[in-house]
């Protein structure tokens, strides 16, 4: 973020359920808030014709169960159809609301281009142009409709429902990839501008978009002051890539794997630090080498399953430095917070280089004076590593493993912090109090993975499948679209692009 910004079958269930107590696989060792929202308004567009075709399309339809290194405790009052049906509830709900397409682009079903929204009411008062959509968004639209392909029959979407004439998920995919290749980086080839505008906002417009036929439209347009890329935004989309490979196959319109392949050749040489090989905050830091936003990196971008695939499938760059410098990186701050006696697993939204090691800055670094503390940015973390620990194992990092390093201690402190009480969840200082307000629909849903993984309480789990979060439509992407991939994720629907 670059501003503050087949569900398991009941066979599988009743495995799973047997190897909850500690089914581990070990992997090799490597050395401004979100504001209120309008209440949802469900819109059917009139001008699209074709009956979608189910899952036909799908290589590996939804629900499909991944290859895990742990298995995930999974929930004792919940069935399998009930876990589906919630993710698929919320996924429809997005489908309904958050798609907005160019009205610059054809109005057929091969050539339209979209974007899934990123609503900031907050910035109302910091820009005229509206902010319709960002990189980290688009990666997360583009990765649902990977791994929700072949619901659309679950979805019970009428056939005028789907826009201009699409019949399925894959044709949503491609709408959005033709936007992704129509406005590229203005600094890193290939990669995806971080920020897409639409309608001027004025009196009579505050959404940026128009509804047109029932479907939300606008005239995209790229910022030249913000049409460089975010690398959490670019390392989503590649994954989708890879995920659209395996899914659909790279031999129609489009080649997803050369595609990914090419991005991720730019990723490396723009978003990689040269000398500390971790992940830089976006192609425009780069250039920055040897000041603090030159060197400081963000720990919502140690998307560490997308970096193992990217090193499986990519052998021309060395992904497996990058790994071994983001576990240097967590390490580093985990080791000073320990020694401060704070022992909860917590990282800071934004982490610089200070002398020859990782730090927690002392104030605001790119967004906010919230950039050492845990919030809108690292909240993802325990989904993130969460869900690192889930596919790949107790991996080490120095003497520690992941496990016991983060998983453990960020469930721990959740499960005390709350006392079964989700709500009480919002920014935290990383001594594990509050900075500010209460925020639960964006900073609870992520320590599901957490809690599945350490599978130490089934009460706990049960409490944490039944947030009220997940089944509740907000409008924002935080707290709608990173939920989908936390209950695939912890009902072992996360399947790699490597091995489906």
């Amino acid at each position: 973020m670059k501003r503050p910004t087949r569900l398991i079958p009941a066979t599988l269930l009743v495995v799973g359920l047997l190897l909850n107590a500690g089914c581990q696989a070990s992997a090799p060792q490597t050395s401004t808030p979100p504001a209120e929202t309008p209440p949802p308004v469900e819109v059917t567009p009139t001008d699209a014709v074709a009956t979608p075709q189910g899952n036909q399309y799908a290589r590996y339809p939804f629900p499909h169960q991944g290859q895990y290194g742990v298995m995930p405790m999974l929930p004792t009052d919940k069935t399998a159809q009930q876990l589906s049906d919630m993710t698929i509830a919320l996924f429809k709900k997005i489908l309904l609301n958050d798609m907005i397409v160019d009205t610059k682009a054809p109005k057929t079903t091969n050539e339209f281009r979209m974007v899934i929204r990123h609503y900031q009411q907050w910035e109302l008062e910091d820009i005229d142009v509206s902010h319709i959509n960002v990189s980290e968004s688009q990666g997360y639209g583009m990765m649902m409709m990977a791994y929700m392909a072949g619901s659309e029959d679950e979805l019970g979407l009428k056939p005028s429902q789907w826009i201009y004439g699409s019949t399925s998920l894959h044709d949503y995919y491609d709408a959005m990839l033709r936007t992704v290749q129509h406005f590229p980086s203005i600094t890193g080839d290939l990669l995806f501008s971080w920020e897409l505008k639409g309608y001027p906002r004025d009196g009579k417009n505050q959404t940026g978009y128009k509804v047109v036929n029932g479907v939300k439209t606008a005239p995209f347009k790229q910022d030249p002051k913000d049409g460089d890329s975010a690398t959490d935004g670019d390392m989503d989309i590649i994954y989708s890539l890879l995920l659209a490979d395996q899914q659909w196959g790279s031999d129609g319109a489009y080649n997803y794997k050369r595609i990914a392949l090419d991005m991720l050749g730019s990723l490396w040489d723009y978003c990689v630090h040269k000398q500390y090989h971790t992940l830089l905050l976006g192609d425009w830091a780069a250039a920055e080498a040897g000041t603090t936003l030159g060197d400081a990196t963000r720990t919502s971008d140690f998307i560490l399953d997308h970096l193992k695939v990217f090193a499986q499938v990519d052998n021309a760059h060395d992904w497996q430095s990058v790994i071994d410098a983001t576990y240097g990186v967590i390490q580093a701050i985990r080791d000073a917070q320990i020694g401060k006696g704070y022992d909860n697993g917590l990282l800071p939204d934004f982490v610089i280089r200070s002398g020859d090691t990782w730090a927690v800055p002392k104030g605001e670094v790119l967004e906010s004076d919230e950039d050492p503390t845990f919030a809108y940015n690292a909240c993802r973390t325990p989904w993130r590593l969460g869900t690192d620990y889930l596919l790949f194992g107790d991996t080490q990092i120095g003497d520690k493993s992941l496990l016991s390093y983060i998983v453990k201690p960020m469930d721990d402190f959740a499960k005390a912090f709350t006392k079964g009480n989700l709500d009480k969840l919002g920014p935290l200082k990383l001594n594990g109090k509050l900075y500010e307000g209460d925020d639960s629909d964006t900073f609870a849903p992520p320590f599901l993975v957490t809690g599945v993984g350490n599978q130490a309480d089934q009460a706990w789990v049960n409490t944490l499948w039944s947030f009220h979060g997940f089944t509740e439509y907000l409008g924002d992407n935080y707290a709608d679209y990173y939920k989908i991939f936390i209950m695939l994720t912890a009902s072992g629907n996360y399947w790699l692009p490597t091995s489906p």
